[in-house]
């Protein structure tokens, strides 16, 4: 048979078949059941005529879109959804039975019963049960009455109640158990719906009536000690202790209904601040009401502060809060050198107004002015309030006096190459704290100012070195002194010795004659013994020591031999030698500036040259060049430029681009400045010779 009519005939064949059987009918939800593991089984009637069934498939959805779950291919009447979702959360459910022919037919949607318990504090003795309902209206042959199941008190499941609407309430008297609950919806057709399971613990909430602190205070061995009245009811067996941090959390229970004292060592009552509760508790484990509203809070007296230099003690502490009846006062009691405790002052219940800097408005302070220095104090407060009182913990403090620097000392000032002065300061570093301040005056600006100031605790090497960098001590000399400031603020010494560095400036009267001034080094304890003249001339690679003068002369000549002049520079400085003796025997040497001085060059210029000759370069002979903006140039006789350099080293070679030049006569000009920053223009000829 021809394949192409073959397969036309199938499809005439499945569309004979499709048009013979009528569309399967939907299959009816009966019951919904979620097991113990949070798996859901549905159950179903199939309807009347099946035989042109081909499959079903099973869609579920958590509260959004339908979702494919399954495709079963037997018949069948019920399914179990492998999930733990159904002790969470509500499932809804549908079946499409689908015919031979790929028809469709959609169930009714049905849903879990999902329970929930809400039996929180306060009402530990009801249960409140929350419940979704199957369908509404519910599946054919389903009864309209939820039932309502606990197992209790066997452990197997007992009715308790039935209700057609959602919530279910019921009391539940036991001191204390665990109780659980389902719901179930009967079907005629022989199936039940079952909710998830729920539970939670259940007692008596006849709470006992409630106590209070009398007082919370601080003992010797910073703890903290309570005491409180019995609670009035008749079951009461114990007391439950809290400490009042955040939201509260019990630390501790005293058993006994007369048991009324406890003491809490867990911490450092000195230097942490805690607020108590106490509830009390009968035999089903119910607890009072509680003084959580009103938490107690014992004294935290902080450390004493010591203020050297107004000799006062200062008393900072936090209120005790919320006691009954209220605070009337606190006392401040004192003792000295282990003198019996003695109430000093009486401070309002309140805090005081406008507190000294540091101290918060709600905290109560106190200072206690007049304090002898080289006493032991410990102080504690008591606040009192009716019949009752609190105390706080013993603080100690000892009072003294601080040691008054005995000197301070300008040691030297030493101007450094790098134009810097080096100062150097003899203090006194047997003081428990002080500050010194430098001062520099400038007789340029006739000002002073203070450029340095450090104190003892920085105070990292002795005697104290300091670099001033923001001078200029080529155009004048500084001079400098010292103050020092106690602990307190207060100028002690008046001030320290001024010393006045050296200032080298010089000039030239004739031409081999350099001629040094400096003013006189002032400021130490002894005199200056002698300058030192120290020199460096271009023939010399360092400073040497030319010549020394006595104390009382401030002019030095130093005649020069031109040949020392290889650049023309001379470079000065002058040194003060301190005479031995005095209290701190320091010896310094006190160096000025340094000073430059030069001589001019000398400059020859050949009137000919022979390139390949013994003078086969032209260009200007000098003794030695120390100028600068250094020029020179050759032009021919027709005035064009045929050399140019700015190297005092270099010189024409008779060339122009590579090519030798023709004998003839060339026009040579040179121009720089010397020493003295003043220009020089020199202008000649020259022949070559070739």
């Amino acid at each position: 048979m021809n394949k192409h009519l073959h397969y036309i005939l199938l499809l005439l064949l499945a569309f004979s078949l499709n048009q013979s059987f009528a569309q399967i009918d939907p299959v009816e939800m009966n019951c919904i059941q979620v097991n113990s593991d949070g798996s859901v089984t549905i159950t179903w009637t199939n309807p009347a005529d099946i035989s042109n069934f081909k499959q079903y498939d099973i869609y579920y959805s958590t509260g959004g879109w339908f979702t494919k779950l399954d495709s079963l291919y037997s018949v069948t009447n019920s399914y179990t959804h492998n999930t733990n979702l159904g002790n969470f959360i509500e499932l809804s459910y549908y079946v499409d039975i689908i015919d031979i022919g790929n028809v469709s037919s959609l169930s009714d949607t049905i849903k879990t019963i999902h329970l929930q318990l809400d039996n929180n504090e306060p009402d530990f003795n009801k249960a409140d049960l929350y419940f979704t309902k199957v369908s509404d209206p519910p599946p054919n042959g389903t009864l309209t009455e939820y039932n309502i199941y606990w197992d209790y008190p066997s452990g197997s499941w007992n009715l308790i109640g039935d209700t057609t609407e959602s919530p279910f309430s019921k009391d539940i008297i036991v001191c204390y158990d665990s109780i659980n609950f389902k719901v179930e919806l009967e079907n005629q057709g022989g199936c039940k719906s079952v909710s998830n399971t729920v539970g939670n613990w259940f007692k008596d909430v006849d709470y006992p009536e409630a106590t209070a602190f009398d007082s919370v205070s601080i003992n010797n061995n910073s703890e903290i000690i309570f005491g409180w009245q019995p609670s009035p009811s008749g079951d009461v067996v114990g007391y439950i202790l809290y400490d009042y941090i955040g939201s509260g959390f019990s630390f501790d229970t005293v058993w006994g209904i007369d048991n009324t004292f406890y003491v809490d060592s867990r911490f450092d009552a000195c230097n942490e601040s805690h607020q108590y509760a106490i509830a009390a508790i009968d035999s089903c484990g119910n607890k009072s009401e509680g003084s959580f509203l009103k938490p107690l809070q014992p004294i935290l007296l902080y450390d004493i502060g010591y203020n050297i230099c107004s000799q006062q003690d200062t008393l900072v502490w936090e209120q005790y809060i919320n006691p009954l009846p209220d605070i009337e006062h606190y006392l401040i009691w004192r003792s000295g050198n282990g003198v019996d405790f003695e109430i000093i002052d009486t401070v309002a219940a309140l805090p005081a107004p406008n507190p000294p800097p540091g101290i918060l408005p709600h905290q109560m302070w106190f200072i206690d002015k007049g304090i002898d220095p080289g006493i032991h104090y410990v102080y504690f407060v008591q606040a009192i309030f009716g019949s009752f009182s609190s105390s706080s913990c013993k603080k100690t403090v000892d009072s003294y006096t601080y040691r008054v620097p005995q000197h301070i000392y300008f040691a030297n000032a030493d101007v450094l190459p790098g134009e810097e002065i080096e100062l150097t300061l003899d203090v006194d570093t047997t003081v428990f704290s002080c500050t010194w301040e430098l001062y520099r005056f400038d007789p340029l600006n006739n000002s002073e100012e203070a450029f340095f100031s450090t104190d003892r605790n920085s105070l990292s090497a002795f005697p104290l070195s300091v670099s001033d960098g923001d001078v200029d001590p080529n155009n004048t000399s500084y001079n400098y002194h010292a103050l020092v400031y106690d602990s307190c603020g207060i100028k002690r010494l008046d001030q320290s010795n001024t010393l006045t560095t050296i200032h080298l400036t010089g000039n030239k009267p004739d031409e081999p004659t350099n001629r040094l001034e400096w003013n006189a080094f002032e400021g130490w304890e002894t005199q200056v013994e002698k300058y030192y003249i120290f020199r460096q001339s271009g023939t010399e690679s360092s400073f040497i020591l030319l010549d020394s003068v006595d104390r009382q002369t401030f002019e030095y000549d130093d005649l020069i031999d031109p040949e020392q002049a290889s650049d023309g520079k001379f470079s000065y400085f002058v040194e003060a030698k301190q005479s031995s003796g005095g209290t701190y025997n320091y010896q310094s040497l006190s160096r000025s500036n340094i000073f430059n001085l030069f001589f001019d060059s000398e400059i020859f210029f050949p009137n000919a040259f022979r390139p390949g000759g013994s003078n086969n370069i032209f260009k200007p002979l000098f003794t030695y060049f120390s100028g600068s903006d250094y020029l020179f140039q050759i032009y021919n006789r027709w005035g064009q430029l045929v050399f140019e350099t700015s190297d005092s080293t270099e010189g024409w070679d008779g060339t122009v681009e590579g090519k030798t030049q023709s004998s003839g006569v060339f026009v040579y000009r040179l121009s720089y400045k010397n020493i003295h920053n003043l220009r020089i223009d020199k202008k000649g000829t020259v022949i070559l010779v070739n």
